[in-house]
């Protein structure tokens, strides 16, 4: 085979592994938005029960026995209503009013669990695929000799040691304090338990919850940040960035 021939297969070969890489970039990009939504939403719920925004009797009996008070209608005379119509165009006054509500407002805890569930769902499936996806990325890497090993290799395992923060181990293993993931019970049943808790057992709670949400958003974003680098220094193996 001549020269001009091994050139045109390797520029074959690259390009195929270049098409690979970037199905993989944009496959790896959709799975991290659906890892840290989800983290991000389960911090939310977190914080949603520590402020008292969550009902938690959310079917409270309604008594069909009480009469309803007779509404009576007042005729208010047209001074008076130019009056009241300047009060409701205040924004302040509608500000406060909204701000008020906002406030004030409450969700049932039945909805706040099946968020719970649904992004613990989203959480195991999308970091097994977002670490698979590292691997073929740096399996094609070795293969077409494309760059960025390194990077790519550091991404893959941070990958892994998030997947390893992420499962909830103290629902299998009682003597485990770590695993970002956790039921829709365990947080109901600590917040119950809250008012009688000791400062350690409090101090456990917000670690279980919040610091194991925070750990594994940042390991989710090093992992993220060395496959950008990764893809970068492909480009530029390739002479497509300079």
């Amino acid at each position: 085979m001549s020269d001009e021939g091994k050139k045109q297969d390797l520029l074959l070969e690259t390009t195929d592994c270049l098409e690979a890489i970037g199905t993989l970039k944009s496959n790896k990009n959709l799975f991290f938005f659906i890892c840290l939504i989800c983290l991000l939403l389960l911090q939310a719920s977190f914080w949603l029960m520590a402020t008292h925004h969550v009902n938690y009797n959310s079917t409270e009996p309604n008594d069909i026995s009480v009469k309803q008070p007779v509404k009576t209608v007042t005729v208010v005379p047209a001074s008076e209503n130019k009056e009241d119509a300047n009060t409701i165009t205040d924004p302040n006054t509608g500000w406060e009013k909204y701000s008020a509500k906002i406030a004030t407002a409450k969700i049932d805890f039945n909805k706040l669990a099946w968020m719970i569930r649904i992004c613990n769902y989203l959480l195991i499936v999308s970091s097994v695929i977002y670490a698979m996806s590292l691997l073929f990325g740096l399996m094609i890497s070795l293969v077409g000799r494309l760059g960025g090993i390194s990077h790519v290799t550091k991404a893959f395992f941070v990958s892994l040691l998030f997947i390893v923060v992420l499962i909830p181990w103290p629902t299998f293993f009682k003597g485990i304090i770590f695993g970002t993931i956790f039921r829709p019970a365990e947080l109901l049943s600590s917040w119950l338990a809250y008012p009688e808790m000791s400062n350690f057992e409090r101090c456990y709670m917000y670690f279980r919850f919040v610091a194991m949400g925070v750990i594994s958003i940042l390991l989710l974003l090093w992992a993220q940040l060395k496959s950008m680098r990764w893809s970068k220094n492909t480009l530029k193996r390739l002479g497509i960035v300079g």
